[in-house]
């Protein structure tokens, strides 16, 4: 009996294919935070009370610990400016909402994930979820991130992240039932 269990084993190592866990040294030597990057992205967004979905698309780009600007350009154009310290939207060219840390801690929280999602601050990220990544074919790898605290668990109950060197794609359960997937590509430092 445990012949075929090493058997299985063996067998499950060399299917192609096969996910390699990966903690978070491993991941931070197969991934890179550039100073600054910018590219496009593609979002749909499936809403459960309506099952149906919305698409957008646009431009992002961040510097490290500065901003992070997400441009809406499809279907409407708006505009997303988050600082460590702020969160701001904004619709032709007018202000629609502003959160600020000093006042608003939820802000600073929300900030501090995002960049750290966006930089691939790991270490930053095992703050506020259990990380559970997995190595695919050639430097391609995910990792799903399930939140530690009751505040974030009510907002997001699951992250999944997929890239090679840099993000590529991030999928965002929400306590809802919806689900955000975000695509990357063009991307330029």
């Amino acid at each position: 009996m445990k012949a075929a269990g090493v058997m299985v084993l063996l067998l499950s190592l060399a299917l192609p294919g096969y996910a390699t866990p990966l903690d978070v040294g491993e991941l931070m030597a197969r991934t890179q935070a550039p100073a600054q990057l910018q590219g496009r992205f593609s979002q749909y967004k499936y809403l459960k009370v309506l099952d149906a979905g919305l698409e957008s698309s646009g431009q992002f780009s961040y510097r490290r610990g500065e901003e992070i600007r997400w441009q809406t350009q499809q279907p409407l154009q708006s505009e997303l400016i988050m600082t460590p310290q702020t969160i701001e939207s904004r619709q032709h060219g007018e202000t629609l909402l502003q959160l600020d840390s000093a006042t608003q801690p939820l802000a600073q929280l929300l900030s501090t994930i995002f960049f750290s999602v966006m930089t691939a601050d790991w270490l930053q990220l095992t703050e506020y979820f259990q990380l559970s990544g997995q190595a695919l074919e050639g430097e391609r790898w995910q990792v799903t991130l399930t939140p530690l605290h009751a505040e974030i668990a009510m907002v997001v109950t699951q992250v999944e992240l997929q890239g090679d060197s840099l993000l590529r794609q991030v999928v965002l359960h929400d306590a809802v039932g919806d689900i955000t997937t975000i695509r990357f590509d063009g991307l330029t430092r």
